[in-house]
């Protein structure tokens, strides 16, 4: 007959298959947490690119131009009747990139200088330069 002093207490046994199963637990968890971080960070960005946008299009109906950038439009010094309503700050990339514009052209081109026989007619945001998944863990976000 085994005597248990009253103190007892775990052996190490109990301990080490404790600490693998939280082990085990955190091996399936994390990475479905950063997966959920990584697409509400997506879904974040495409929002702030679509108000962007919508943005720069009413920048274009009042002033006949397209910004040069977001922080033109955004712009706290601007008169009143440059700004456009919905952007009041200059807002960031959820990945903490700064939005930037490229222009479109009429031939359908981006990033290249419009030219007499091919003026803008817009400016849109890069995407593909704010999903960017550091863990390659992720399918990169396609449109």
């Amino acid at each position: 007959m085994t005597v248990r002093s009253a103190g007892g207490g775990f052996t190490l046994v109990e301990l080490l298959v404790v600490i693998l199963i939280l082990s085990a637990l955190l091996l399936i968890a994390l990475p479905r947490y950063f997966h959920a971080v990584y697409a509400s960070r997506v879904q974040g960005c495409k929002a702030q690119i679509t108000i962007i946008n919508t943005a720069a299009q009413v920048f274009f109906a009042k002033n006949r131009v397209y910004p040069a950038t977001v922080a033109e439009m955004c712009s706290l010094t601007a008169p009143a009747w440059v700004k456009s309503p919905p952007l009041d700050e200059v807002p960031l990339c959820p990945f903490g990139t700064p939005y930037t514009f490229i222009p479109i052209l009429q031939d359908g081109t981006t990033g290249a200088s419009p030219t007499p026989g091919n003026p803008q007619v817009g400016v849109a945001v890069d995407p593909l330069e704010h999903f960017v998944d550091p863990w390659k863990t992720v399918p990169r976000h396609r449109e």
